[in-house]
Order: C-alpha cells, then structure tokens, then sequence
C-alpha cells in the first residue's frame, strides 16, 4: 500500500451512508401496512367503547 493511497479521502455514496439495501425493498410497504393495522385497531376499539 502506498502512502498516496492512504491519503485519499474515502467518498461515500447516499445508499451507503443512509444503509439502505439497494437489491432490497424500501420499509415503506411494512410502514403503510403498520398504518392500516393501527387504524382498523382503532374502528374496532371505538365499535365497542
């Protein structure tokens, strides 16, 4: 290894630093499905309250 090369700044892509998979699925499908879970909670509290 030479010493230019440990010298280089280490550059980053916003996938990377964010962690997000880039072959994955984004967790807006299990945020959405979350969402509707709580809301038909919610219908089924207030039917019975």
């Amino acid at each position: 290894m030479d010493k230019e090369d440990s010298l280089k700044p280490t550059v980053f892509s916003s996938e990377h630093v964010s962690g997000r998979d880039l072959g994955g699925s984004s967790l807006m499908p299990m945020l959405v499905a979350g969402l509707v879970l709580i809301a038909i909670g919610y219908a089924g509290v207030m039917i019975f309250v």
